[in-house]
């Protein structure tokens, strides 16, 4: 590689990175055509490293590494004493995928390696002078040349590299943010590996659908041969946005992703750019799009308001580059808004999880819009987490005994109610007598020494045992017990007077049941028993054939791909209860072994 190609190649890079990591430029070039010998090193060539980063550098300690932590290159190098003296050494070195991850490792090495307690380039962030900068780079022990800032100083000046310095500056106040994009190309998507380029139209806004706080455990699931999605971004709540496929803002073009699917008009892959968001911990999820919160509310809440924030930010950067109206309609939707024109699969994200704290689609729109033009958001709704401390108790007698293994415990509480009123942590097996539950059945009113207290009443925390007296003193009062069988009362993990309460304890407990007063069975519903066999249609494509009558059962596979039945009419021959659904379905064409079930709460029956 020349020296012209060089620079025009990796210039780009260099440009950007100052752009978010305030490093400059001409530094950044000078020492990749320094330490690269313009990109024709063994190095540059087989791993991608312009910067002799190796595998083992200052302990690993500082932040935003765009390095696998895996990936290595092996060679033998010649280091010099610090003396002039050259001497062979063979090392380890990082591996990348692309000359922006070198370069963002780089920098995020630069700007978080520590030397004890102090940062080992101090001040080398917005530093304005090339020979200062590279000078704090020097100083803090990068180098061992002793010539190594004059090779620098005259590299920069003989290739007038601060042009690049000057360009990065007059574009830093539009990308200034407070996410961090990291660059995860990935290499290994069938997306990424067909280089079919899009027209960029809109963006669609996607939520995982599974509790990950983590945007790296959905790019290394993507970034595989067989992966059946692929996006451009993956956004994290603290602020990392990891961009798993190029975009070429330049041309407002972009590798096309998988992120919708398709619907009866055709599909968003073809016109929109796809963003996931990561999803709390501390959710789970009972069935489709319904969960139920497993915290005490405050880690969803924060998680969910600054993948919100995060996830505006990032859309105002797009659509400023690709200069796209946000308020424009079918420019900026969610995943259920492109199900409902007819381009998407039919999911509800981010709806599903947004509306519980009163955020909508049409209010981040107006916040992107408002983020471009140089404004600030405005997180909207009331949060359902709060302060129920002065709610009716209503009397519960029986026994709750502490199942959860974290190391954080459970809190006990003063109030039924979030907030700074914690009195102590209770651990795995503590045992408590429960003298009443809140009216939201939410905490249980518990004996703590001479003091009532309160403890969760999430199932995935604790176990609630009913006394003898307590059953019978709720026979026929109207509470829908929750239970594995009606005749089998020593299972049962709560009486509610509200249904809805009931059905959701059930749904996040494998194998139960809701009771009414009289022990009829209420959820899932019993049906009578169809004759067999019956047809059904399909309105929608994506319907997993699973193995077995339940979620719980794997569905079927070809080549990695899922198996759907598509819409159409299909001959059901066997009926089954199972997790998930209300009833379950044989597929004729499985019949023979009995392994090809779906659910039927997504079918009609023909007369």
């Amino acid at each position: 590689m020349t020296k012209a190609e060089f620079i025009k190649e990796f210039a780009p890079y260099a440009v950007e990175d100052m752009k978010k990591n305030g490093i400059l430029a001409s530094v950044t070039i000078a020492q990749g055509i320094l330490e690269s010998g313009y990109g024709n090193t063994e190095l540059a060539k087989n791993a991608l490293n312009f910067f002799g980063m190796k595998c083992s550098l200052s302990g690993n300690t500082w932040a935003g590494s765009t390095w696998d932590g895996v990936s290595k290159y092996t060679k033998v190098t010649k280091e010099d004493n610090g003396k002039g003296n050259l001497h062979d050494e063979t090392a380890d070195f990082r591996k990348y995928n692309s000359i922006a991850e070198s370069v963002g490792d780089h920098s995020a090495y630069l700007l978080g390696a520590m030397n004890g307690s102090k940062k080992r380039y101090a001040g080398l962030c917005g530093e304005q002078d090339p020979e200062k900068a590279i000078t704090i780079i020097k100083n803090g022990g990068y180098a061992t040349d002793a010539s190594y800032i004059e090779k620098i100083m005259r590299i920069i000046k003989e290739s007038n590299l601060t042009q690049y310095d000057k360009q990065a500056a007059a574009g830093q106040e539009e990308t200034k943010m407070s996410i961090t994009l990291i660059d995860k190309t990935m290499t290994k998507s069938p997306c990424y590996q067909s280089g079919r380029k899009i027209t960029v139209q809109g963006m669609y806004l996607h939520s995982i659908g599974c509790p990950c706080e983590k945007a790296q455990n959905i790019i290394n699931n993507e970034n595989q041969s067989g992966a059946q999605a692929a996006v451009q971004a993956v956004i994290q709540h603290d602020g990392q946005v990891l961009e798993g496929l190029p975009v070429y803002p330049e041309n407002k073009t972009a590798i096309r992703n998988w992120h919708c699917g398709s619907g009866n008009k055709g599909s968003g892959n073809n016109t929109h750019i796809g963003v996931e968001m990561c999803e709390p911990a501390t959710i789970k999820y009972t069935g489709g799009s319904s969960w139920v919160e497993i915290g005490d509310g405050s880690n969803t809440k924060a998680v969910i308001l600054e993948n919100y924030k995060n996830a505006v930010e990032y859309f105002a950067l797009r659509c400023k580059q690709f200069n796209l109206d946000s308020l424009k309609g079918g420019v900026v939707i969610s995943h259920k808004e492109g199900h409902d024109r007819g381009y998407a699969s039919n999911h509800g994200d981010p709806e599903h999880i947004w509306s519980k704290f009163g955020l909508t689609m049409d209010q981040f729109r107006k916040d992107v819009r408002a983020k471009m033009d140089g404004g600030t958001i405005s997180v909207t709704g009331n949060v359902s987490v709060t302060d129920t401390g002065s709610q009716k108790i209503n009397t519960l007698s029986g026994t709750v005994t502490v199942t959860y293994t974290g190391s954080d415990g459970v809190n006990i509480r003063k109030t039924p109610s979030f907030g700074g009123n914690v009195v102590r942590v209770a651990t795995k097996g503590a045992a408590f007598t429960v003298t009443g539950i809140s009216k939201d059945e939410k905490w249980y009113q518990i004996t703590d020494g001479s003091a009532n207290r309160y403890i969760t009443a999430v199932p995935d925390y604790v176990s609630f045992k009913a006394t003898p007296e307590q059953k019978e003193s709720t026979a026929g009062t109207g509470y829908y017990r929750v239970r594995k069988a009606w005749e089998d009362a020593k299972t049962q993990i709560g009486a509610f007077k509200q249904l809805d309460n009931a059905v959701n304890i059930c749904k996040a407990n494998t194998g139960y049941r809701v009771y009414d007063k009289n022990g009829k069975q209420v959820y899932p519903e019993i049906k009578v028993a169809a004759t067999v066999p019956y047809m059904v249609r399909i309105d929608i494509d994506d319907l997993r054939i699973r193995k077995g009558a339940g979620t719980t059962f794997d569905y079927w596979k070809d080549n990695g791909k899922t198996r759907y039945t598509g819409q159409g009419a299909f001959t059901i021959v066997k009926e089954k209860e199972g997790a998930g659904a209300s009833m379950w379905g044989l597929l004729k064409a499985y019949e023979d072994d009995e392994n090809g079930w779906i659910s039927m709460d997504f079918t009609t029956k023909l007369k």
